[in-house]
């Protein structure tokens, strides 16, 4: 079985343009066979499905609050193009088989792959869930908030199977979608990786049986991934919905509910629940009007970049450090921040490229651990700009890798050591290259690919008798930074490098041809 070109095509700008999750930055794997375009989709289509070996995926603990975690998973670039274009290809029968949308009780990842590279609806499905909670709930007395424990990692391979084969995906791609599972997870029968996109529609389609059986039995709810809202007349429906609803998950996929987030709630106290929930709830009016700005000019589009010759000069003078800064104390300042909303206001600010929230960021940065993607991504946003004294900021940001908290977390020192990789701007290059000989193979590939930012050659030449023993993604990294080498070396180092698989072949292939 072959994939169709056009779905890796569709994979491919998908990736380049969106990353394979919202966790890491873009591999330049990506980067690399975009660049090569229809010469490299044509030979990936031409390989039957089942030569595609899951490769070694990288695996992290990644924030949530300040002291809740999640593990994150990173695929080896070329399985994250096949299972997007996998997803792409015969998203839309998986998506037949879910609740229909006008129904209003599903609201998660609806499957509607568009040309910017979405899988997903974008409208905004968060708020909407929600808001029909809020609307839902005036029928009734009481509602019951809960979610599944673990959801993503203790989904049953066995289940996912049986859910794709019923949607008639093609037995050889569902069985490569287990096959890489089951290489994520050492071959024990569950999980799926959390922070690839496509994932979500492998997630939706587990719990399409959950949905099915709650509307076979008259049950009001609503759901959002792994969060459901029940609805009920009386505290004792409530009591006996719960146990309804742990029943079906036991019975139907062994799943669990997370015991010390279900609540019951009176109407009144849920409706103030559902307005704490809904997303656009500015903290205060500073950032109402920063962001009335943003989606104005972004169309509700979360992705869309926005340039600030769009704006106004009385728009752009709305942003300023000052006020950007009391958005973001007003945030920190409560004992229990509010991180999923400031993570969401950082988002927006990265949308639009403005540097008004550096100085705080930075100021801040020892707290803002939990929301250290949207940070890094927030400084890759502002970096063309040319009136900042970046020298300074690296420096700042290179000191945080001293701090005791992200010397413990390999997830922080991937998120800075990146930002070096991706803005030469930031320079430090001595201070990093030191790093290397103590480094973990996961920060040796940002360091090889900072010298490479940086046109470190003389460097990178050292580290060539070192090739045959890296991993495959420090080997990967160098030979993109291999493009760097003068021509006969460069020819005569790639000719001997020994390959090892289709992504490497591709990468010697295009350093080979790259004019530097």
């Amino acid at each position: 079985m072959k994939i169709k070109p056009e779905s890796f095509q569709w994979a491919l700008q998908s990736l380049q343009k969106l990353g394979d999750s919202d966790l890491f930055a873009n591999p330049v794997e990506c980067y690399v066979l975009n660049e090569l375009g229809d010469s490299a989709v044509s030979r990936i289509a031409a390989c039957d499905l089942a030569g595609f070996i899951p490769g070694p995926a990288r695996r992290f603990i990644v924030p949530k609050d300040d002291l809740s975690y999640r593990t994150a998973t990173q695929l080896d670039p070329l399985d994250s193009l096949v299972l997007t274009a996998l997803v792409y290809e015969y998203g839309h029968l998986l998506e037949a088989r879910r609740r229909p949308k006008q129904e209003n009780t599903v609201f998660s990842h609806r499957f509607a792959p568009d040309d910017k590279g979405q899988l997903y609806d974008v409208a905004d499905s968060w708020n909407s869930f929600w808001s029909t909670c809020y609307e839902r709930s005036k029928s009734f007395n009481f509602a019951v908030i809960l979610d599944i424990a673990d959801f993503y990692n203790q989904i049953y391979h066995h289940t996912l199977e049986n859910q794709l084969t019923e949607a008639t995906m093609p037995s050889q791609a569902a069985k490569w979608i287990i096959n890489l599972c089951g290489s994520l997870s050492a071959k024990v029968s569950r999980g799926i990786p959390v922070g690839p996109h496509a994932s979500h529609m492998l997630a939706e389609t587990v719990l399409c049986p959950i949905d099915n059986s709650l509307v076979n039995r008259g049950i009001t709810f609503c759901r959002y991934v792994d969060d459901i809202v029940l609805f009920a007349k009386t505290v004792t429906e409530a009591r006996s919905l719960i146990l309804e609803l742990a029943n079906i998950l036991d019975k139907q996929q062994k799943l669990l509910i997370q015991r010390h987030k279900t609540q019951i709630l009176d109407r009144d106290k849920f409706h103030k629940h559902c307005l704490r929930m809904v997303e656009d709830r500015p903290i205060n009016d500073f950032e109402r009007e920063i962001v009335e700005i943003i989606q104005r000019h972004s169309h509700g589009d979360p992705y869309r970049t926005i340039w600030l010759s769009e704006l106004s000069d009385e728009e752009v003078s709305r942003f300023c450090s000052e006020v950007v800064e009391k958005i973001i104390m007003d945030y920190l300042s409560p004992t229990e921040p509010d991180y999923i909303r400031l993570r969401w206001f950082i988002r927006r600010m990265a949308q639009i490229g403005h540097p008004a929230g550096i100085r705080v960021l930075l100021r801040e940065f020892a707290r803002l651990f939990p929301a250290m993607s949207e940070v890094c991504r927030y400084f890759i946003s502002v970096s063309q700009r040319t009136d900042l004294e970046w020298e300074i900021i690296g420096e700042n940001l290179l000191k945080f890798l001293d701090n005791e908290i992200v010397r413990s977390n390999e997830y922080y020192q991937l998120s800075i050591l990146s930002l070096f990789a991706a803005q030469q701007k930031l320079d430090n290059l001595s201070g990093i290259l030191k790093l290397y000989r103590t480094a973990s193979p996961i920060l040796r590939r940002e360091i090889i690919l900072c010298a490479a930012r940086h046109g470190a050659v003389d460097w990178l030449r050292e580290l060539k008798e070192e090739f045959s023993t890296m991993d495959r993604w420090n080997r990967r990294a160098f030979l993109y930074a291999a493009a760097l080498l003068p021509k006969e070396e460069r020819r005569f180092f790639l000719k001997y490098a020994g390959c090892d698989g289709i992504l490497e072949e591709f990468l010697a292939d295009w350093a080979k041809r790259k004019i530097v």
